[in-house]
């Protein structure tokens, strides 16, 4: 008999460099679609004649949207496949975005929660592609890297939309987002036939919606880290959605230069977090990493009340800067914990299910924020909710740390 012919090599994955690109991409940009309202905030509630405190409950819009498909992102994920998921993400943060510039406030409460959609289906995604073709030693690092994304996009959103707006009206600046969607979601195709090859037709998205929320609550180091990544969520976004109008209104800043403190913040957050995911991968704990990160935060957060107009700019600076790179800086120590902990097979499922919680703390975050402006006499006293926030997540990681200890030991 003929010998039988040699089997044909598996197709070659794209190189790991365009994986973390394209991912880090798609962050930034689903992050700036979620960012760009609270940069253009004063300018959109005088065109509402609304007051700009009301921007927190946009952004409370978009994150219920990100909770309802992180519920099923790990699903998703292993029905279309983690890169379609990424697209199908990319869809819906453009359309949010067209329906917040139509500038109508009922539009705009849908546009926020479409925008939440698509942001919802982000991490699973780049979780599952990450763990499948970036395993090894400098894992937190890669981790580090995709969720520099989110700065990039807080930064991109800073310095380019409004400017924008100065030219366009705000509409059109916000509009510009949409663009970037939809162009990084048509480039993502060429990696598809790679990237989601191990998608399951047979998978069920609504076979129970709670399953991945019970999964991360069955174990306590999971449940415990998430907890913490609830406060820090809750600490990020009350930066990011009012730093703008803290500065205009209360600091006597103009939009486009505080639109530029923005931007510096979401610079150093970058750094900070490929500085705290080296830091992880060289201790070998992320957990004492992030407990570094929260006293820093808490610091610095007890530093804003005291803040006024006559305060040398470049104290005003660093004091937010550090306050980017603790509250903004966290994401990507804290993804690849999770994957770490994660059951084999299941790391989107984890991950939805972890970020159900982060984001329960960005839900009510912004709102509770923008309620106790009225309470504490402005944005910057109701920077103290920050610093409580920073406390309950120290202790919530000194627990984690307590209990996986005695798990190891044990």
């Amino acid at each position: 008999m003929p010998p039988s012919a040699p089997a044909a090599p598996p197709a070659r994955p794209f190189p790991l460099w365009w994986l973390v690109l394209a991912t880090t991409a798609t962050q930034a940009f689903a992050s700036m679609s979620t960012m760009s309202p609270s940069t253009v905030a004063p300018a959109l509630g005088a065109s509402l004649d609304l007051p700009t405190s009301l921007i927190g409950y946009l952004v409370t819009m978009i994150y219920a949207g990100a909770i309802a498909t992180s519920l099923i992102g790990g699903a998703v994920v292993r029905r279309l496949g983690a890169c379609r998921a990424s697209q199908l993400a990319l869809a819906l943060c453009a359309t949010g975005i067209l329906l917040v510039a139509g500038g109508w406030l009922p539009a705009l409460a849908v546009g926020a929660f479409v925008m939440g959609l698509g942001y919802g289906f982000t991490n699973p995604a780049a979780s599952h592609l990450l763990s499948r073709f970036a395993t090894g030693p400098r894992i937190n690092l890669i981790f580090s890297i995709k969720q520099t994304g989110v700065p990039w996009g807080g930064m991109l959103a800073g310095l380019l939309i409004p400017s924008a707006a100065l030219a366009v009206g705000w509409q059109g600046g916000i509009s510009l987002v949409a663009l970037f969607c939809l162009t990084l979601m048509v480039l993502l195709q060429v990696s598809r036939r790679q990237w989601d090859d191990d998608r399951d037709a047979n998978v069920r998205l609504f076979t129970s919606p709670l399953a991945a929320i019970a999964l991360v609550w069955r174990s306590k180091g999971l449940r415990l880290i998430s907890l913490a990544a609830m406060t820090l969520s809750f600490s990020q976004l009350c930066f990011t959605t009012f730093l703008v109008a803290l500065l205009v209104e209360e600091l006597s800043y103009t939009l486009v230069a505080a639109g530029l403190v923005l931007s510096l913040s979401q610079v150093v957050s970058v750094a900070a977090r490929l500085v705290w995911g080296w830091m992880a991968d060289r201790l070998g704990d992320s957990l004492k990493v992030l407990k570094l990160l929260i006293v820093l935060l808490i610091l610095a957060a007890a530093t804003v009340p005291m803040l006024a107009p006559d305060w040398p700019a470049a104290a005003i600076y660093g004091v937010f800067i550090l306050i980017g790179a603790t509250a903004v800086g966290w994401n990507g120590v804290y993804m690849a914990a999770v994957a770490r902990l994660a059951p084999a097979g299941q790391i989107g499922a984890a991950t939805g299910g972890s970020l159900v919680l982060t984001f329960a703390g960005v839900l009510g975050g912004p709102a509770a924020f923008a309620a106790s402006t009225g309470l504490t006499g402005g944005y910057a006293a109701s920077y103290g909710l920050i610093v409580l926030a920073g406390l309950a997540g120290l202790a919530c990681i000194v627990m984690a740390q307590k209990h996986l200890r005695t798990g190891a030991a044990a």
